[in-house]
């Protein structure tokens, strides 16, 4: 019997209009009627999540950041950040990435650096809770983790960010054009793996969809 539902958002449960499907009011009441617990995982900034979910994000669970931030019940139960030196080293490598946009993604809010049209317009849509700032340096927390954002998608920077970052952290992509470094170690399965055991939810209880590489 499926006690957990997980879908990643971009790609898999939104359509190319960014839109949930009219059925899922239906299907959501159906889940819950059967005590069948419903997630969201996603690379998505949290704030995202919840506003795609807006009045069912009480009754639900949140994998945001690609895995570095879990919400159950309303409480977030797990946030993994990148440690001070990686942090710097990266930042310090992305100078050859100058024509990409970067994010630096703290646990609540998003930080961008510069106010192009673009980046306030890929903010508005993905960063319901963001930051404008100067330098990078600005920031006084650790972040979950550092986006780079390739307009013509990112096929062409991923084997290069994985050859300059692989050895310092986990690199992800998350929809078609965002990259994501997030904490060696840290992804969506550690934290699907760590929700089943607080659940008491085995594997084969579980049912996950997703495209690309989830």
């Amino acid at each position: 019997m499926v006690k957990l539902v997980i879908v990643d958002m971009d790609g898999t449960f939104l359509n190319d209009d960014k839109k949930m499907s009219p059925e899922f009011d239906k299907i959501f009441k159906y889940l819950t009627e059967n005590n069948i617990v419903f997630c969201a995982a996603s690379g998505r900034q949290l704030a995202s999540l919840k506003k795609e979910f807006k009045g069912y994000e009480k009754e639900m669970v949140f994998v945001a950041e690609n895995g570095s931030v879990v919400e159950l019940n309303g409480e977030i139960i797990k946030v993994e950040k990148l440690n001070a030196q990686v942090t710097e080293k990266i930042l310090n490598r992305l100078n050859y990435l100058n024509d990409k946009k970067v994010v630096y993604c703290g646990a609540e809010y998003s930080y961008i650096s510069g106010t192009d049209e673009d980046s306030r317009r890929n903010a508005e849509m993905f960063l319901p809770k963001h930051k404008i700032v100067n330098d990078f340096e600005e920031i006084d927390e650790l972040p979950v983790k550092i986006s780079i954002y390739s307009k013509d998608g990112y096929d062409q920077d991923f084997q290069t960010v994985i050859d300059e970052f692989g050895d310092l952290a986990t690199v992800c992509t998350s929809g078609y054009t965002w990259l994501d470094i997030i904490k060696k170690g840290s992804n969506k399965g550690n934290s699907i793996e760590m929700l089943q055991k607080k659940l008491d939810i085995s594997k084969e209880e579980t049912m996950v969809f997703g495209d690309q590489m989830n």
